[in-house]
């Protein structure tokens, strides 16, 4: 089957109007390549457990009762007129009265034989309608609890056949054990009513499905990543080929497993005397001290959660010499390498005062201090295959226990690689497998009181059978131009900016302006010791602005930079709040123009060295599914493109997934890094100081890698850059801080290509990452802004140009949405929220924000389930509720195959290099 997807058709030529994208002397340029997620579901199976005879239910009798509410008060206002005129009849006035009350409160009229005698044959034919109308109100009405009930009934048939038959239930398995566990017993039950714990686990299918069919969250196969490509695609934005929508799987062993059986063999006395050690990198001796970097990792991650990571940290730590440690060092001089036990021989040999119980002791204080490291269970975050090294280096031990362990490591990577392939059944048990050759690896150590982790096999998917290319010529002019344009503000919101400038004032403040430091290390330390540690924690917990006031960055060394970073956010507030209330007063979007962006780029510190960003979008199709004046074109009928996130470039967005790949990929990303790179300068990756999570693996891609001590560089020398080799140097006429290598003479650009966040990694990869281009945008047009004005309100849609910076959205207090009814049957509850929705301008389809932890919610208000979720989701969270419009809504879905519809996002990297950088 080859079928192409709709076409998001280009204009024959860009708006006049359009700027163009070279600004502030920054050429951007679109990296060939990009990802696009892609929904694991189609939106037809969310919309399928929709209750559409329910909501037209709904609809209808809340029209009827505004009608009846309408007519009625004009009733009602005739029979005050007629009380009016009964001054001197007591008895007809309280007939007229009690019917008028009746009336206005749509109770059935008491007493309408009774006032014939005192109404006009005009009023009492309208009065008999009126009550007609009611009484067909009323059967409509009692219409409701059958109309749901059947529907209901089939949503959840609906709902059972897709966990059933599709491949929902494997990413289910993965994500929640837990709800697996419980789910056949649900799916096997008939139908019925409900128990308080089989509602509970309905309601956990339901959210895992929506999320599926409604949004794209790369995991197992709720989300299927696909790798597209730039080229020429007959004009076309974005075009699809489409032979088959069967997933493959991706899986690779939680790392961390194997990060935790190496933790307990160096505690573990009776196997420890067999480990290789070696000094970790980068040890110096100075007077009467030992300096090195010891890097601590504490096994204190959450066993049971989703994602198990151990905090590390690295300190520049110092030891008191003496003998023994002197003769320590000496051992281990030039990268020897000797088996614990050897060591401890030998130490003895050198001074024969030495009991061989306190040497072994002193040995295992050393290794837990790091200043002794066992290399081969240091993980190569860059192996394809990081299970079967670990195995192999168990085996070169060439001991009982370690082939003991070899063997159920090995059984771990064989289970898991079967795993991607096996039916639902079989992948249970190959699970269960891998959680019993983990625990019986813990009993073989002597620690079967370590819990094995919840997640044990990680899994991404994609689709073979879909190829995407978008037309480069279009991308050019339709859309890079409004991307490089929304560039220029993006500084205003990017913490990490603030974190390279203080890094810089404090270089300044120590070393002087052109200063020069010779000892990175040195200066990491002192910096994060005197300085930088403290900033940084202010700065995380940082509010720019309390309310509608204000507050300015931390600003120690007095940096116009950063006084202009402040001066720029407060615009933007500004800017925003004005406009913002004109376009709410029109019922328009915010158009944001040239002028707002002078006004924001005017004020903030002129761009320096590479930028490089990836927007993660999503394309409204307005080709023949779009109807006119829908509000997905622009002026100039190019399609809208929603900015969901804004992040880091760099290929950082590939790295995770590009062992789905072939080749091809990275050989790409390898290209595409080598033309961003400055004249001048290298790139050089940083592992982040973790090779204990999944997140951080993924293949080479640069030419050079930082090696930090501590860290088993598994690189040929050549490509190595020890810490050791760099320097820091100010270079005044630029006003620019570099890091260089004495060995290479050029400056070193530190990358990180993992999936944590920067602040998360390492006190000195943090540090070095300052020497880096890394971003981190927070994009809320609206803080600050006052808007909108009290607990409740709307938010119109931002836009610039075609782009969709902000969506719009609806703020409600929690006392502001229907009150909980104890008992209240279910067609009143629906009926309630229908009306609330109606009352409120609500489009059917929207996505929800509750604060915390919780991620957006699909909602649809056509569906009884989907507003039950909202409902319990609400009431469960502290803060106000925000609803987001559908934006692109599911007319508006490009990716489609035949009555099938996916959503979709695409993550896309503009590399940006001013022209002192090109010509440098």
């Amino acid at each position: 089957m080859n079928t192409s997807a709709m076409p998001l058709t280009a204009p024959a030529a860009p708006s006049p109007t359009r700027p163009g994208h070279e600004t502030a002397n920054v050429s951007w340029h679109l990296v060939p390549r990009f990802m696009l997620r892609v929904g694991g579901l189609p939106f037809e199976t969310a919309a399928a457990l929709a209750t559409p005879a329910s909501a037209a239910w709904a609809d209808g009798v809340l029209d009827a009762r505004l009608r009846l509410r309408e007519r009625g008060a004009r009733l009602a206002d005739t029979l005050q007129e007629r009380v009016a005129h009964r001054l001197e009849d007591p008895a007809a006035r309280r007939t007229l009265i009690n019917l008028r009350r009746d009336v206005f409160n749509l109770r059935a009229p008491r007493g309408l034989t009774a006032a014939e005698a005192h109404l006009p044959a005009g009023d009492l034919a309208e009065l008999h309608a009126w009550a007609a109308d009611r009484e067909r109100h009323e059967e409509l009405l009692r219409t409701g609890s059958a109309i749901l009930a059947e529907e209901i009934a089939a949503g959840r048939r609906d709902l059972r056949q897709v966990a059933l038959e599709t491949d929902l239930r494997s990413g289910v398995q993965l994500s929640s054990p837990s709800l697996d566990e419980y789910l056949d017993g649900y799916l096997r039950r008939p139908d019925g009513p409900l128990s308080k714990r089989e509602r509970r686990i309905e309601r956990s299918l339901l959210e895992y499905l929506f999320r599926t069919a409604c949004k794209t969250s790369p995991f197992s196969t709720l989300t299927a990543v696909s790798a597209g490509v730039f080229g020429e695609a007959d004009g076309r934005l974005l075009a699809a080929s489409v032979s088959g929508w069967d997933k493959r799987g991706s899986t690779r062993l939680n790392i961390a497993v194997l990060a935790r059986i190496s933790d307990l063999l160096t505690t573990a006395p009776e196997v420890r005397r067999d480990l290789p050690l070696r000094a970790t990198s980068g040890t110096q001796v100075r007077r009467d001290r030992v300096r090195y970097l010891r890097k601590l990792r504490g096994a204190n991650g959450d066993a049971d959660a989703a994602v198990t990571l151990d905090a590390v940290h690295e300190r520049l730590f110092f030891l008191p010499g003496g003998d023994a440690l002197t003769d320590v060092l000496t051992m281990f001089e030039g990268g020897a390498t000797l088996r614990f036990a050897d060591a401890v021989r030998r130490l003895c040999e050198m001074d024969a005062r030495r009991p061989e119980p306190e040497v072994e002791r002193y040995l295992a204080q050393l290794l837990r201090l790091g200043l002794l490291v066992v290399p081969d269970l240091h993980l190569d975050i860059h192996d394809p295959d990081p299970v079967g090294s670990y195995q192999r280096g168990l085996r070169r031990l060439e001991t009982q226990w370690a082939d003991e362990l070899a063997v159920l490591v090995e059984r771990m990577g064989a289970d898991v690689l079967r795993f991607a392939e096996g039916e639902l059944s079989q992948r249970r048990e190959l699970l269960a497998r891998v959680g019993e050759s983990v625990a019986e690896a813990h009993r073989a150590l002597g620690r079967d009181d370590v819990p094995v982790l919840r997640t044990l096999v990680y899994e991404d998917t994609t689709l073979p059978g879909l190829a995407v290319t978008g037309d480069t010529r279009t991308w050019a002019r339709q859309l890079t131009p409004g991307l490089s344009q929304l560039a220029r503000i993006l500084p205003a919101f990017d913490g990490n900016l603030v974190r390279r400038l203080v890094t810089r004032g404090y270089f300044r403040a120590r070393y002087g302006e052109g200063g020069r430091c010779e000892d990175f290390l040195s200066f990491a330390h002192r910096f994060d010791q005197d300085f930088y540690s403290n900033y940084n924690q202010r700065l995380m917990r940082h509010q720019r602005f309390d309310g509608t006031d204000f507050r300015p960055y931390d600003n120690w060394f007095r940096q116009e930079e950063i006084a202009g970073i402040d001066r720029a956010r407060a615009a933007v507030a500004e800017q925003m709040r004005r406009r913002g209330r004109d376009a709410r007063t029109a019922g328009a979007d915010v158009e944001l123009d040239e002028g707002f962006l002078e006004t924001v780029e005017g004020l903030l510190p002129r761009p320096e060295g590479l930028r490089s960003l990836s927007f993660f979008l999503q394309l409204a199709d307005s080709g023949a599914q779009g109807a006119a004046g829908d509000g997905v074109e622009d002026s100039a009928g190019d399609p809208l493109v929603v900015v969901n996130r804004v992040y880091s470039g760099l290929t950082l967005l590939f790295s995770r997934f590009a062992h789905c790949f072939e080749d091809g990929l990275t050989a790409s990303l390898r290209r595409s890094l080598a033309d961003a790179v400055p004249a001048g300068a290298v790139f050089a990756e940083l592992k982040g100081g973790y090779d204990a999570t999944n997140l951080n693996l993924h293949p080479v891609v640069t030419p050079y890698e930082v090696v930090c001590p501590g860290e088993t560089s598994f690189r040929p020398p050549h490509e190595q850059i020890p810490v050791e080799d760099l320097i820091i140097e100010h270079d005044a006429a630029a006003d620019r801080l570099r890091l260089r290598s004495r060995r290479l003479g050029v400056e070193v650009i530190p990358v990180y290509l993992g999936f944590l966040l920067p602040m998360a990694l390492p006190e000195v990869q943090q540090v070095l990452l300052n020497f880096s281009c890394t971003t981190m945008v927070q994009l809320d047009l609206w803080e600050g802004t006052g808007l909108p004005d009290g607990d409740s309100g709307v938010l119109p849609r931002v836009r610039l140009g075609n782009l969709v910076l902000q969506r719009k959205s609806w703020r409600f207090a929690a006392d502001d949405l229907p009150p909980a009814v104890a008992g209240q049957p279910d067609p009143q509850w629906y009926l309630s929220w229908r009306e609330w929705q109606r009352s409120r301008g609500l489009p059917s389809r929207v996505f929800a924000s509750l604060g915390g932890e919780h991620k957006p919610q699909y909602v649809d208000f056509d569906s009884y389930a989907c507003v039950r979720l909202l409902e319990t989701a609400a009431r469960k969270s502290d803060s106000a509720v925000v609803l987001t419009e559908m934006l692109p809504g599911p007319d508006h879905l490009w990716l489609r195959d035949g009555r099938h519809r996916y959503v979709t996002e695409l993550t896309v990297q503009l590399d940006g290099l001013d022209a002192t950088d090109r010509e440098r």
